[in-house]
């Protein structure tokens, strides 16, 4: 089984870091760009990728995402990079902007805990930005029809897409970890969807430093809101 409709192999990237990913503050859907480590990330990531047949390359519009689409694409061969609305990064409301160690004593963030399909005041909840992934996915796997394609999008709503792929519930994503230049690569047959590798990226003994891994609660489980990934 596959989450959407399509076929193709798709590579998933997450977009290179910004000075906020350092300071640990949520970005959501806020301008904030590429710093020059997330622009070394993002020609880590090209190449990678180079070689590999793509012939496209998908982007949520914000800026550190489309930047990091803009240097694989000049570094692979692509002239040119289109824009997705629905690739963005979550809607955090009235979260955006704020540091973690002040939106853990919010007191929405129990209710985050309990139940992934909570909305954020202003924003959105999980299950709302998995149905808007999945519909970009069954659009950009159309438009490819069957060639091999790169996206560019954030933390949680590429999570999301792999969950999917690999049928784990919302409430279990954060097991995957994908830093910021991360790639992963699904193939999607029409009918099976197959996750090639997840989290691959250049400098693989980053990969088990603690900037950007999950924090975890007495029970084991990632804190939702301390989670570094979430914000990207």
């Amino acid at each position: 089984m596959q989450p959407f409709p399509g076929r193709g192999i798709f590579f998933l990237i997450r977009h290179g870091e910004t000075d906020w990913n350092r300071e640990r503050r949520i970005m959501g859907r806020l301008p904030v760009p590429l710093n020059a480590t997330g622009r070394e990330q993002a020609r880590a990531a090209a190449a990678q990728l180079s070689g590999l047949g793509i012939e496209a390359i998908w982007t949520s519009p914000l800026a550190r995402a489309r930047s990091t689409a803009e240097i694989v694409a000049e570094r692979i061969g692509i002239t040119s990079v289109r824009d997705d609305a629905e690739l963005t990064e979550m809607d955090f409301g009235s979260w955006e902007g704020r540091p973690y160690a002040e939106v853990i004593r919010d007191p929405l963030f129990p209710a985050l805990q309990r139940d992934v399909s909570t909305a954020l005041p202003g924003g959105e909840s999980l299950p709302q930005v998995r149905e808007r992934m999945f519909r970009a996915m069954t659009r950009i796997a159309a438009a490819s029809d069957g060639a091999r394609v790169a996206i560019v999008s954030h933390g949680d709503p590429l999570r999301l897409v792999i969950a999917g792929c690999l049928a784990i519930p919302i409430e279990e994503m954060r097991r995957l970890r994908l830093d910021t230049a991360g790639l992963a690569a699904i193939e999607l047959t029409g009918t099976w969807a197959e996750v090639k590798f997840v989290n691959l990226r250049s400098d693989l003994a980053a990969t088990f430093t603690p900037h950007g891994g999950a924090r975890r609660t007495r029970g084991g489980r990632p804190r939702v809101a301390d989670d570094e990934p979430i914000a990207g």
